[in-house]
């Protein structure tokens, strides 16, 4: 098919020679719209493009081309219900790691509370014993805790948490408090899920 050969007239008044390929171009650009005259050569009348018929279809394809582009996205928002991940059973919750803190700060104070009372007493208030076993199990089983086969040791946790409540038989009120705190944070649901994953059951 031949190109017909059109003048566009700008609106300074120039004229500018163009076919039906450039003029699809300038409307894309804007340079060019529906109401930008246009004569078919050599002597045709000056026409609006919209009114031209063999050039209609350019008007009509920029109109729908500028339609998509302000068309809203129908992408599905991300469902806000969802937002919040189930918690991550492979990571240590902090509240073990406090437990494991707790059972060895609480073996040093106990051996300190042992050698008081011995001292104080010429070993004849005999909870100096058992302030003394509290000491050694809870230093051992906290380190375990703490190392890289914390499992193990978490195996004795609510053990030496009972102990160190038992413990105020010796007026310990420092390991008294921690036994609770560690029982309290040794049956939180995320706790137990952690240490039921690794086959260990409180």
């Amino acid at each position: 098919m031949q190109n017909i050969t059109y003048e566009f007239k700008a609106g300074d008044g120039s004229v500018y020679a163009v076919d039906e390929a450039q003029i699809i171009d300038w409307v894309n650009q804007k340079r060019m719209d529906g109401n930008s005259l246009i004569r078919t050569l050599p002597d045709g009348e000056w026409t609006p493009l919209s009114q031209v018929d063999e050039l209609r279809h350019v008007c009509h394809q920029a109109a729908a081309s500028v339609a998509q582009a302000l068309q809203p996205s129908t992408q599905p928002a991300p469902n806000s219900s969802h937002a919040h991940s189930p918690p991550n059973h492979d990571v240590q919750p902090g509240k073990l790691q406090a437990v494991a803190v707790m059972s060895l700060v609480g073996g040093i104070m106990s051996l300190l509370v042992c050698a008081a009372i011995a001292a104080s007493t010429f070993f004849i208030w005999i909870t100096w014993i058992y302030s003394l076993v509290l000491g050694i199990m809870a230093i051992i089983h906290g380190s375990q805790m703490l190392g890289k086969n914390s499992v193990q040791g978490f195996s004795s946790a609510k053990t030496i948490a009972i102990m160190q409540i038992i413990s105020i038989i010796s007026c310990d009120f420092v390991n008294l408090t921690m036994g609770i705190v560690s029982l309290v944070f040794l049956n939180d649901d995320e706790v137990k899920a952690y240490l039921r994953n690794r086959g260990l059951s409180l």
